[in-house]
């Protein structure tokens, strides 16, 4: 008879040893090594700040661009007439 593979959660994750917090200066990586994400040693983390703020930079200035611009379209479409005198 073969022998069942081992469920998902019976598998044990690698522990952190006692007293060691490899990730405590950003609370995000604190909550993922809580979780049982590991994150690498050798990323790097300016490169990735420099990128998200790039990224939200841009969405920034896209939001900016979209109001402008639907904006002029309403006028554009709607445009501001006196009425006609009577």
């Amino acid at each position: 008879m073969a022998k069942k593979p081992a469920s998902r959660s019976s598998q044990s994750k690698p522990a952190i040893p006692p007293g060691s917090q490899p990730f405590a200066a950003k609370p995000e990586a604190a909550a993922a090594a809580a979780h049982g994400a590991t994150l690498s040693s050798d990323m790097d983390y300016a490169e990735h700040e420099k990128t998200y703020m790039r990224f939200t930079g841009l969405v920034k200035w896209a939001i900016g661009i979209t109001a402008i611009v639907v904006i002029l379209l309403f006028i554009i479409v709607n445009p501001i007439v006196p009425p006609p005198a009577s």
